[in-house]
């Protein structure tokens, strides 16, 4: 698990955002915000960064809902505006038209500029198109990419971690951070974002063979809703991962897929592994779980005093940090490798 206690929150005066909320463009796309996403996430899947889609929708937090909609906007960058600043100068610096800036950050009027104002700059291949964002290449093994984020007011490395849909650890790391040093305001960080590309599976009934710390992880994040089906019965019921680092501490999503999930272990809760496919943003993953409530909990409605676990190739126990050869096995059963 992660400890937050040592990290210090900075309060600054946040910077007032004039652009407002597109509706319409001619290469304007929308998302709807599904259970178990995240700005990070929904930025991975559209090649963009959490910061452009915190300005194009005129977010000043990473909380979002089920059910919201979200623009998305064309390949871009983000400007700054300075003293002396006027539109016609940013399109000429960056070799677009008025128009284009206009249109991406829906501005109200091409007059008025505030210093410190964040503006979107459409990159010259979109700003005279309707050219949308295309994806990644892919590869074949899961690869990472370090994209730049700019500290906000109230931000820490476990909510820009959260956000982003990766460990704290990780964060820490890739910017040479401690537990015991500050964010400022206005500080560019790193942010690792993982590509996992699609693996072969052995049939319908199975799920992907993918390994906990290159690959499941980033796929199943914390805070990430999924649903599980227990491979045996294929009853299904979803979950949320809460907290976990060597593997998946999960709770049921509510209390009717708490009793679900006694059904499955007979009608009590049991530590005995039972092979699962865990579904999530559209992939499924082969993992072994086990029932039994125990330590900490983040859902206090649910019928289930604790957490359970969730385990996938390569995950690793809790209490002594090595490998189960129990939930291996019933993960293999699940991969269709035995």
């Amino acid at each position: 698990m992660f400890k937050t206690s040592r990290w210090k929150r900075l309060s600054a005066t946040t910077i007032l955002i004039a652009a407002l909320l597109p509706t319409t463009s001619a290469w304007a796309q929308s998302v709807t915000v599904a259970p178990g996403d995240t700005l990070g996430i929904i930025a991975y899947h559209n090649q963009i960064t959490v910061e452009q889609l915190k300005l194009a929708n005129n977010l000043t937090s990473d909380m979002i809902l089920v059910g919201q909609s979200l623009y998305i906007p064309p390949r871009s960058r983000v400007y700054t505006v300075k003293s002396g600043d006027v539109l016609w100068k940013i399109a000429a610096k960056y070799g677009v038209s008025i128009q284009s800036i206009v249109n991406i950050n829906q501005l109200p009027s091409t007059d008025d500029l505030l210093i410190g104002q964040k503006l979107l700059i459409p990159s010259e291949a979109t700003a005279g198109t309707n050219e949308q964002t295309k994806p990644v290449a892919k590869q074949d093994k899961p690869w990472v990419e370090n994209i730049n984020y700019q500290v906000a007011a109230a931000d820490t490395p476990w909510t820009i971690s959260i956000a982003h849909g990766i460990p704290m650890t990780e964060f820490l790391q890739v910017n040479g951070l401690s537990e015991t040093d500050y964010l400022q305001v206005g500080q560019t960080v790193k942010i690792p974002v993982h590509h996992i590309p699609e693996t072969a599976v052995t049939g319908a009934a199975y799920g992907e063979y993918l390994d906990w710390f290159d690959a499941a992880q980033y796929l199943f994040p914390i805070n990430a809703v999924a649903t599980v089906t227990d491979f045996a019965t294929k009853k299904s019921f979803r979950v949320k991962r809460t907290i976990g680092a060597s593997h998946s501490d999960t709770e049921p999503l509510t209390a009717a897929d708490t009793a679900i999930i006694k059904d499955i272990w007979g009608g009590s809760f049991s530590w005995s592994v039972r092979p699962v496919i865990v579904e999530v943003k559209g992939r499924r993953i082969a993992a072994s779980m086990t029932s039994m409530p125990h330590s900490i909990e983040y859902i206090t409605d649910n019928n289930f005093s604790g957490h359970f676990d969730i385990h996938f190739l390569g995950s690793l126990r809790h209490k002594d940090n090595l490998i189960d050869p129990d939930h291996q096995e019933a993960i293999k059963i699940a991969a269709g490798k035995k």
